[in-house]
């Protein structure tokens, strides 16, 4: 009952910036296609693998994209512009190494030199960074078949750091892609399955509206990292969610304080879901997500309201080239869904207030 390091290996080479997704959804498809009964595609993209048992329908859905870079110019000396696709934070870009366009052709994003700034600019972030491939001009660029249009990602894989610890980019939310093909493997439960890989998440939710709606569950579990500042740099008070802590089950999430645009767990689905990791023996952490939602948004809202919620493996360092998870933490959750698939599943026919 756990993550399969070689698939995780596998999924996080696939390279997915929001709307260029296909390398990764078709790696998810091929690695989950014997584990189930059917393999669908969407018109957004999504992939739906189901395997099929009684009328009560749950999805469990991750999804594909990774923060990425929209290639959107290319000045007559042959550098790159862009335009960021999802939530960065523009202190990772200096000195960071990215691959680009469809044959994965090497940049790098260089910071101005340090002996040309002022020192109001080396205590900044910079702004108007561009990719650089190493051509002189635009048509230097079109020789590496490199267009405006084009996406980049960072250039790295994933490591193992002592203990269970792992690292890379687009952990988020490739580890639960892996999760998602461990429970597959050892599935033999009663309901109906839906293991979803979405796409778009990190451009507001996109896919998982189209999947949502498509499939139309009982209820729908999104599958997520969840940020953690358990570490020197974070911040001083108020930590909760730690690594190696165990899952985290969320309350709710949101994009502000006031937790807007985001969801409340419904109590059924969260009691769900903490019954299982008493029937699994892993310990759970409850948390709130702010400044951040997840799929299980779109999820709640599907045909007028279905039972969602979110289980997460707790990450540091979210939405950076070296995102940082225990295995520990991706092997409860493994185990935390597949006592929840044994367990009474809550339904559409439920009203959405406690037992």
């Amino acid at each position: 009952m756990s993550v399969d390091y070689a698939e995780l290996e596998a999924l996080i080479e696939a390279r997915g910036a929001p709307g260029n997704e296909y390398a990764v959804v078709d790696a998810f498809a091929d690695l989950i296609e014997p584990h189930v009964d059917r393999v669908e595609y969407d018109d957004l993209g999504n992939v739906v693998a189901t395997s099929e048992g009684s009328d009560f329908e749950v999805m469990l859905a991750a999804h594909t994209d990774e923060l990425g870079l929209l290639i959107d110019g290319v000045d007559e000396d042959g550098f790159l512009e862009y335009t960021m696709l999802g939530g960065h934070y523009r202190g990772n870009f200096p000195g960071q190494r990215v691959r680009v366009g469809p044959d994965g052709v090497l940049g790098v994003v260089g910071p101005r030199c340090r002996h040309y700034m002022s020192d109001e600019e080396k205590e900044s972030l910079a702004r108007d960074l561009r990719i650089d491939v190493g051509a002189s001009s635009r048509e230097g660029v079109a020789d590496l078949n490199v267009e405006p249009g084009d996406f980049a990602t960072w250039d790295r894989g994933v490591e193992r750091l002592a203990g269970d610890r792992i690292t890379g980019r687009a952990l988020d939310d490739r580890l639960l892609l892996a999760v998602l093909l461990a429970v597959a493997r050892e599935a033999d439960v009663e309901p109906t399955v839906h293991y979803v890989a979405t796409v778009q998440e990190e451009v507001g939710l996109r896919g998982a509206r189209a999947a949502g709606y498509a499939v139309d569950p009982d209820v729908g579990i999104a599958l997520e990292v969840f940020p953690v500042d358990d570490y020197p740099a974070g911040r001083e008070e108020g930590v909760s969610a730690t690594l190696d802590g165990g899952p985290v089950v969320e309350f709710g999430d949101g994009t502000s304080e006031y937790m807007f645009d985001g969801i409340i767990v419904d109590r059924q689905t969260r009691s769900w879901l903490v019954g299982a990791a008493e029937d699994a023996g892993v310990s759970l952490q409850h948390d709130v997500m702010l400044t951040g939602s997840t799929d299980a948004t779109e999820f709640q809202q599907v045909r007028g309201g279905r039972h969602a919620g979110a289980i997460a493996v707790p990450c540091r360092y979210t939405h950076s080239p070296v995102e940082t998870a225990s295995l520990a933490d991706a092997d409860g959750t493994v185990a935390v869904l597949l006592a929840a698939l044994d367990r009474e599943v809550p339904t559409r026919e439920e009203i959405r207030r406690p037992r």
